[in-house]
């Protein structure tokens, strides 16, 4: 998987030794010999192992430590069952004690206040993935050296550790998203010893991450610790990003262990003593009723998240951000639900007992994407199927974000569909069940990581461009809250204008290739059948 593990071979030297709140802490100089070092300091706890009495609890800070902490390789993972093109990349073990955090950082005198400070919060369904998959060298190479910024990249209890949930008083709530709040809290105290501007904190995240750093923008808790964010390939408003049946897979899961207590806190006390990785779980979605949910994930606890998304947006503080999609978002969801027909799709999500005219909106649904004499044609009806997917699974929640942000701050999102892709970056194995070869889900992280996220590949000159244009919008709004660069600083300054959207063109956004170019309506304007579909039931 390319740079996503400890790729680098040189000698290991010793980092500068940095004084936290906790202890001192040497990690590794990653790279050496360049005017632009960079130390890299992994596996840094930013709180106590989750562990016994501590399980379904919010995460407490660690201990001081009195000796040097060498802080040199990657922490263990959360349990999680690994989908089986994981399995062969050696992501390292897995463990219920993974609250560590990694921060790559710039040797290099810093500019007044600091070096802008960029957070990664990891997707996977919140059961799956790790901050190990995207690496140390790639990002010191890719992000630190030639933008000069701190990188920091966290992990959070996942699955059923994170998420598990009794309703009732008896076990904490959302207790993944407190694990995120609690390590933006450490950047907050911590960051200035890394050189990292504590005032100028932007976090970004990917897919189940997206939504993590939407819903941490919202909730009163962690709102407050950064300054600008970016939900990529999910968000708040997705209706996967909130688990409503929570609480019932949660007693499932008990069932599961044996464990049958209507008493919710004997419940919690025997859930305890269960083997950690039998609580464990895999990539996996759930579509009863036509609509999309993970396995587990967040709900509205009336704490961290005391209302709804689009309530809380309301009345949160107004953050710039940059948000957006793939171009071919659906293509995993087709090869997923492959068997399945375009009109079995489309009845699902617009059931007869919602819409008493349901079939004269069915039959709108499906000429947006199929028209009869194209229902033979095996490459149309695959792009239909693909696209209708990537506008249930992401396309018209993004959308309809957007409009949501606007409505309480004009000109703060700017949006994009990634619309670049190597063919190779799939692998033989993958790349064969794929109706057709496009963006999907996930391909737009090797181009800020220069990893490889579902296989490792070479990348070619066109990747090396790519990662150059990603990389510099992705620091360019971390520094300015601009993608298109600071008119002072003419070395940041775009070849191209990234137009934000506005609520004269809510619909407008940059396609991110090789050579970008701003367009409209997004997704071709797909999103608002789904969008006025919705709002009906409101």
């Amino acid at each position: 998987m390319g740079n996503s593990i400890n790729l680098f071979h040189g000698p290991e030297v010793p980092s500068r030794e940095v004084t936290t709140k906790y202890g001192k802490i040497v990690g590794r100089r990653m790279i050496q010999k360049s005017d632009r070092m960079v130390d890299a300091f992994l596996g840094i706890p930013f709180a106590k192992p989750p562990v016994a009495e501590l399980r379904f609890k919010k995460p407490v800070p660690p201990e001081p430590w009195s000796d040097t902490l060498h802080a040199t390789k990657f922490a263990s993972r959360c349990v999680q069952l690994d989908p089986f093109f994981f399995v062969k990349y050696k992501l390292g073990p897995c463990s219920e004690d993974c609250l560590y955090l990694n921060v790559f950082t710039p040797v290099w005198e810093p500019p007044e206040g600091g070096f802008p400070v960029m957070v990664f919060i990891h997707g996977g369904g919140y059961c799956i993935d790790s901050a190990v998959k995207y690496g140390d060298i790639g990002i010191c190479q890719h992000l630190v050296a030639p933008h000069g910024v701190v990188v920091v990249t966290i992990q959070y209890r996942l699955g059923y550790l994170g998420f598990f949930t009794t309703g009732d008083d008896a076990c904490d709530e959302n207790v993944a998203l407190w694990d995120m709040t609690l390590a933006l809290q450490w950047v907050q105290e911590n960051i200035g010893a890394f050189n990292g501007d504590k005032n100028n904190v932007t976090i970004f995240g990917q897919s189940a991450g997206g939504a993590s750093v939407d819903l941490l923008s919202l909730s009163p808790y962690s709102r407050d610790l950064f300054h600008k964010v970016v939900p990529m390939a999910g968000n708040a408003s997705c209706e996967w990003a909130i688990n409503n049946n929570a609480v019932e897979k949660s007693r499932l899961m008990a069932l599961k262990n044996g464990i049958t207590e209507n008493d919710s806190h004997e419940l919690i006390r025997r859930m305890r003593e269960v083997p950690a990785m039998k609580l464990a779980t895999g990539l996996g979605s759930d579509t009863t009723g036509g609509k999309m949910q993970t396995t587990i994930g967040p709900r509205i606890d009336g704490d961290f998240l005391p209302k709804t998304p689009i309530e809380l947006r309301k009345e949160a503080p107004k953050k710039k951000r940059l948000t957006g999609i793939c171009e071919a978002e659906g293509i995993l969801s087709y090869v997923i639900h492959s068997k399945k027909y375009i009109e079995e799709i489309i009845a699902e999500r617009i059931p007869e007992y919602e819409y008493p005219n349901f079939k004269e909106l069915r039959d709108q649904a499906l000429k947006i994407y199929l028209q009869p004499e194209e229902r033979q044609d095996k490459d149309k009806y695959d792009h239909a199927i693909v696209k209708l997917y990537t506008d249930l699974f992401l396309a018209s929640d993004t959308q309809t974000s957007v409009y949501e942000n606007l409505e309480v701050e004009n000109d703060a999102t700017y949006l994009y569909s990634f619309d670049y892709v190597n063919p190779k970056s799939f692998g033989f194995l993958i790349g064969r069940h794929l109706p057709f070869i496009a963006p999907t889900h996930c391909t737009e992280l090797a181009y800020l990581f220069g990893v490889g996220i579902l296989v490792d590949f070479k990348f070619n000159e066109d990747d090396n461009k790519m990662i150059g244009i990603m990389t510099q919008m992705w620091t360019n709004f971390a520094k300015y809250g601009d993608p298109n660069g600071d008119p002072s600083k003419p070395e940041s300054i775009l070849p191209f204008q990234w137009e934000a959207a506005s609520n004269e063109h809510p619909r407008r956004y940059l396609s991110i290739k090789l050579a970008p170019e701003m367009k409209d309506p997004f997704q071709e304007g797909r999103s608002e059948f789904w969008r006025n579909l919705k709002r009906h039931l409101r």
